[in-house]
């Protein structure tokens, strides 16, 4: 027999229901899926709102924290994104993994399809999902459908939030894929449903001011002394935030090749977090303008899906689902980003971005050049980092195939060679193509 909730319990909820609905809109004002949500959705770290934790530039991110009611659970309901990918995953109060849902592993409605499975029609209407969450661990075997935990299999990790990530919507489906966001409703152990309402997005556009501060260019220039970063930029693989922190001070032309392996031995050993998408790993490097004003990055292109154009079927056998490489400061702000729908790829596949502060953008680079281009931001020491998302297992050259020590050798081909020029003419003349003014 279901355990009936304690009156302080249902007090709680019935009084967070009430502050909701207080914020709720009428129907008309809550016309726009993009912007109005459930009131559970109370955090928004995209890069045009708050702009932290290292978003890229073409993904949407929503937060809550909402307690699994004992007993009940937490139901999540919405459709599809017209997009290249969705999940849904519960955090610890240290950012960490307690459980995920990728798209692909949701099962929808019935009546309705998955467009994220490979086959099928990505245009469908019919695009409904259920999800919930429950206290617990994830089972070890036969684990129930379409199910969140607010605990880690190994019961380290409780959860207290849940994150909604949108990646890469398809050309004109707006920030949320064209549909809204999961709306949420908390079942009580006694079958009770307390849907929260929709409020309003209180927050502006604040791209602007990213925008601003990618491009004010600000970044001094130094003497080439290599007090901040290594001559030629190392890309690591991403372990935890205190490794990042620890490797800034170590990341530079005296201690890259002794104190930085030692503190990333030493750091590796503690958990991950900083709210990390367990299916994306990373690579990132230190950059530094006391060895030039321009920063070139090369590699090679993995294969990914198209889907930005609204194709009809979802494929598979690409190499790796999506790609990426941003610059952003140690803030955990991001500047810009290049995907693998927008950035340069030459005939044979390889990539080339200039990274330079936009006083500095050399005048090939462009599009009509093959050269793709970031902000610096106005830090002279700025980051750059590569996302790989869901690799094919035999591909063998993603970051998540890397250990650290290992960046170069497993990604061959695929790893950002870098290469400072001193001004964007060395760096015209180094590339070619001189478009007219």
């Amino acid at each position: 027999m279901a355990r009936r909730p304690s009156r302080a319990l249902l007090g709680v909820l019935a009084l967070l229901a009430l502050v909701l609905t207080a914020l709720t809109v009428t129907p008309a004002q809550a016309s726009d899926p993009a912007r109005d949500r459930s009131c559970g959705w109370i955090l928004e770290p995209s890069a045009d709102r708050e702009n932290i934790l290292f978003p890229d530039l073409a993904t949407r991110y929503l937060g809550a924290a909402i307690p699994v009611p004992p007993g009940g659970s937490i139901e999540l309901t919405g459709e599809f994104p017209h997009a290249r990918y969705m999940s849904l995953q519960t955090y610890s109060l240290g950012l960490q993994t307690a459980s995920n849902l990728r798209d692909d592993e949701i099962e929808p409605d019935p009546g309705s399809v998955n467009p994220f499975r490979v086959g099928t029609d990505r245009t469908a209407t019919r695009r409904s999902y259920t999800v919930r969450v429950v206290n617990g661990r994830p089972p070890a075997t036969n684990r129930p459908p379409n199910t969140l935990y607010n605990n880690s299999a190994d019961g380290t990790r409780y959860g207290i939030a849940i994150a909604y990530r949108i990646y890469l919507p398809d050309r004109g489906a707006g920030a949320f894929g064209a549909v809204a966001a999961p709306a949420i409703t908390l079942v009580l152990a006694n079958g009770t449903r307390i849907p929260l309402p929709t409020c309003p997005d209180p927050v502006p556009d604040l791209m602007p001011v990213t925008d601003l501060l990618a491009g004010l260019g600000l970044a001094l220039p130094l003497p080439p002394l290599g007090l901040l970063a290594p001559r030629t930029p190392h890309f690591m693989r991403y372990v935890n935030v205190v490794q990042t922190y620890a490797t800034d001070v170590t990341e530079n032309g005296f201690t890259s090749g002794t104190l930085t392996p030692a503190v990333a031995r030493l750091t590796s050993r503690l958990p991950a977090g900083l709210g990390e998408n367990v299916d994306n790993k990373y690579v990132y490097a230190y950059l530094s303008s006391e060895w030039g004003k321009v920063v070139l990055l090369k590699g090679k292109m993995p294969t990914t899906p198209r889907t930005y154009d609204g194709q009809a079927v979802t494929t598979g056998g690409e190499q790796m689902r999506y790609w990426s490489l941003c610059t952003a400061n140690r803030t955990t702000q991001t500047y810009g980003c290049a995907n693998d729908e927008d950035v340069q790829v030459d005939e044979n596949g390889y990539f080339t971005v200039a990274i330079s502060t936009a006083a500095n953008r050399p005048r090939n680079a462009t599009a009509a050049c093959g050269v793709s281009w970031l902000p610096w931001g106005i830090d002279p020491k700025g980051i750059a980092y590569l996302r790989n998302m869901l690799p094919r297992p035999d591909f063998g050259h993603a970051v998540q195939d890397a250990a650290y020590g290992s960046e170069r050798q497993t990604l061959g081909d695929y790893y950002p060679v870098g290469r400072y020029f001193a001004t964007p003419k060395a760096f015209e003349q180094e590339i070619g193509c001189h478009p007219a003014p």
